[in-house]
C-alpha cells in the first residue's frame, strides 16, 4: 500500500510525540518521587528539631529523662488523624523516634526494638553529634542488607542541647513505603496530564497532515486537469513549496498555452480571413471593369462590408485572447445594475439596432442592486447578451431584462421571442468560433462573443447560462455575479 505524504508525515509526528511525551512524562515522575521525598524530609527536619527542643527542656541531673520522652511520644502515637492528603486517608501517625546519648548510644526507641545498639557510626548520628546536618537513606530494618525501595526508610536527626551543648541525638524516621500512596495519586494525575497532551499533539498533527496533503491533493488535482486539457487556474495553496511548485507549472502552462494561442489564432485568422480577402481581391478587379455609377456603389460597399466583418474579426480574436490569458481582475468597483444595464442599452449601434427592428425593451428589476465587478467587462458581458437576444427575437417582439438575488448571486437574466436553441447547438454554445445563424438574414456571427462572456463572468467568479425557456418560445441567458 502507498502511503501519502500526509500519512508519512503523521506516521513520523506520531512516532516523535510519543517519544516526547513518553520522555517528559518519565521525568515529570521522577522529579515528583524527588519533589515529595524533599517536602516529606523537610516536614521531618522541623519535627525532629521541635522534639529535640522539647526534650532537651526536660533534662534533669544531667541525664535526658527518656520517661517523659516515652509518656509523650506514645500519645502522639497514639492520636486518631482521619486526614484525606491528596485522595489518600491518613488515619494513624506513623513515625518513629529513637534517642542516642553523646556516645550514640541508643537510649530511648519507639518501637523498643534498637534500645541499647550503639548507632554512633550511622551518618544520622555520626554528624549530629559532629555538628553538621545529620541523615541517612537505609532499611527500615536493621537486620536487612540489601533493602529494596519500599524496605527503605529516611532517618532525619536533630541535636539535643543542654546548657548549649550537643548532649544527645533524636532521630525521627520515615518509612518509604508511607510515601508510595501519594506518589501512585500524583503519578496518576501526570498520566492523564500526559494522555490530554498527546491526544492534543495527535489532533495538531492530524490537522497539520491533512494541510499538507490537501495542499498536495490540489496539486495533483490541477495538474491533472491541465493534462486533460481543461481551462483551470492554479489553486491557492498556503504551503510555500507547493505555492512554488503551483507557480512554477502555472507558469509553464502559461508559457505553453502563449504558443499554442499563436498557433491557433494565426490558423482561425488565416481561415477567416480568407473568404472577405477573397471577395475584396474580386470586387476590386471587377470596378477595372467598365460599369455603370450604381455598380460602381454596390461594389464600394461589399468591400466595406468585408472590411467591417476582417475588422470586427481581429477585434472580437484580439480580445478574446487578452480576457483569456487575464488571471484576474484590475479595477473592481461597485456597480448598479440598473445603471449597467441602462447604459449597455444606450451604446448608439445598439439603440439603433433595437429601433431599426421595432424591439421592446421590458425591465423587470425587483429594487436596487449593486455588483462588485469591472465596469468595462461586466458592460461586455451584458452587451454580447444583448446583442445575442437582439439577433435572434423576432422583428416587432419584446427583450425582456429582470434582475434578481438568490442566496449567493445576483442574477441578470435577458429573455427573447425568438424559436429558442436548437437541440445540436446546445452543447457546443460557449466552444470557441461555433454560431448559429441569425434566422432573419441567415448570417453568421463570428463565434466568439459566449465564449467571451463565460471567461468574464468566471474571472468574477461567477456564472454563464443559456437555455430555452420554459413553455414559450425564446431563451434566456443569465448572468449570475456572487453577492
Amino acid at each position: 500500500m502507498k502511503l501519502t505524504i500526509g500519512v508519512k508525515l503523521f506516521i513520523a509526528y506520531f512516532v516523535i510525540t510519543s517519544s516526547i511525551v513518553w520522555f517528559v512524562t518519565d521525568k515529570v515522575s521522577m522529579r515528583v518521587t524527588k519533589g515529595i521525598d524533599e517536602a516529606a524530609e523537610d516536614v521531618m527536619i522541623d519535627t525532629s528539631n521541635l522534639l529535640a527542643q522539647m526534650i532537651g527542656s526536660n533534662i534533669k541531673d544531667n541525664k535526658i529523662d527518656t520517661d517523659n520522652a516515652r509518656n509523650l511520644i506514645s500519645k502522639y502515637l497514639d492520636r486518631e488523624l482521619n486526614a484525606d492528603i491528596y485522595s489518600v486517608t491518613k488515619k494513624n501517625p506513623n513515625l518513629q523516634v529513637y534517642i542516642t546519648n553523646q556516645d550514640g548510644i541508643v537510649i530511648y526507641d519507639s518501637t523498643g526494638i534498637r534500645k541499647g545498639e550503639d548507632y554512633s557510626q550511622w551518618n544520622d548520628v555520626y554528624d549530629t553529634l559532629n555538628g553538621k546536618y545529620g541523615r541517612r537513606s537505609s532499611a527500615l530494618d536493621p537486620d536487612i542488607t540489601d533493602p529494596t525501595p519500599g524496605q527503605k526508610a529516611m532517618y532525619v536527626a536533630a541535636p539535643i542541647y543542654h546548657q548549649k551543648q550537643i548532649f544527645g541525638v533524636l532521630t525521627v524516621i520515615k518509612p518509604t513505603a508511607d510515601l508510595k500512596p501519594y506518589i501512585i495519586e500524583q503519578q496518576k494525575h501526570i498520566d492523564e496530564y500526559a494522555i490530554y497532551l498527546f491526544l492534543v499533539s495527535l489532533l495538531l498533527g492530524a490537522g497539520a497532515s491533512y494541510i499538507v496533503s490537501r495542499g498536495a491533493r490540489k496539486l495533483v488535482k490541477y495538474t491533472t486537469a491541465l493534462s486533460k486539457g481543461e481551462n483551470v487556474t492554479a489553486p491557492k495553496i498556503r504551503q510555500i513549496e507547493f505555492a512554488e511548485l503551483s507557480q512554477a507549472i502555472e507558469k509553464l502552462r502559461g508559457d505553453l498555452e502563449g504558443r499554442e494561442y499563436v498557433e491557433e489564432y494565426i490558423d482561425t485568422m488565416a481561415h477567416e480571413l480568407r473568404t472577405p480577402i477573397t471577395g475584396i481581391q474580386g470586387t476590386a478587379e471587377n470596378l477595372l471593369m467598365p460599369m455603370s455609377n450604381e455598380q460602381r456603389v454596390r461594389f464600394v460597399n461589399n468591400i466595406l462590408e468585408a472590411n467591417k466583418k476582417m475588422d470586427l474579426l481581429v477585434n472580437r480574436l484580439l480580445n478574446l485572447s487578452r480576457i483569456e490569458r487575464k488571471n484576474q481582475l484590475e479595477n473592481i468597483e461597485k456597480i448598479n445594475v440598473k445603471n449597467l444595464i441602462k447604459d449597455v442599452l444606450q451604446a448608439p449601434s445598439r439603440k439603433g439596432n433595437i429601433t431599426r427592428r421595432s424591439i421592446k425593451i421590458e425591465n423587470i428589476i425587483e429594487r436596487e442592486f449593486n455588483i462588485k465587478a469591472e465596469k468595462l467587462l461586466a458592460e461586455q458581458a451584458l452587451a454580447n447578451i444583448i446583442d445575442n437576444a437582439i439577433d435572434f427575437t423576432p422583428i416587432g417582439s419584446t427583450i425582456g431584462i429582470k434582475v434578481s438575488e438568490s442566496n449567493t448571486h445576483i442574477n441578470i437574466q435577458v429573455y427573447d421571442q425568438g424559436k429558442g436553441i436548437p437541440e445540436h447547438a446546445r452543447k457546443q454554445l460557449f466552444r470557441r468560433f461555433f454560431s448559429s445563424s441569425r434566422p432573419d438574414t441567415g448570417k453568421r456571427g463570428n463565434g466568439l462573443g459566449l465564449r467571451f462572456v463565460k471567461k468574464i463572468m468566471s474571472l468574477h467568479g461567477g456564472q454563464v447560462s443559456l437555455k430555452n425557456r420554459f413553455m414559450e418560445d425564446g431563451a434566456v441567458a443569465t448572468l449570475q455575479f456572487p453577492t
